[in-house]
């Protein structure tokens, strides 16, 4: 059985993409496209250990990246890059939320960014 798609849908397919993203997306802050070199730095009392990456997206809350690193969710992270605003570099302080493969979720931690 074949499912129609209402006449607006064929027409408009950008509007009920849009209008699921409205009613699925329900973070608490807005993600911005974040294309641009970072480290991530894990301080263990045994070890220190930075791995460069790539940021992927940034919001007020939390980044998504990728790095060729083998970090577990719950890790204590220091993710460094530089503010997309003033080009500052930049030091905040997160905790790995959640992994796929080498995409890591991080919330950040501090209120306020370390420069």
């Amino acid at each position: 059985m074949t499912r129609r798609l209402p006449a607006q849908d064929i027409r408009n397919p950008e509007s009920k993409l849009e209008s699921m993203e409205q009613t699925s997306n329900r973070r608490r802050w807005k993600r911005q496209p974040f294309d641009a070199p970072l480290r991530v730095v894990v301080d263990r009392p045994a070890e220190k250990t930075a791995v460069d990456g790539r940021g992927v997206r940034l919001s007020e809350g939390g980044i998504c990246l990728f790095a060729a690193a083998n970090f577990p969710v719950g890790s204590d992270v220091d993710v460094e890059f530089d503010n997309p605003r003033t080009h500052e570099p930049v030091r905040v302080r997160g905790k790995v939320r959640n992994r796929s493969v080498y995409l890591y979720g991080v919330e950040f931690l501090s209120a306020k960014f370390e420069d």
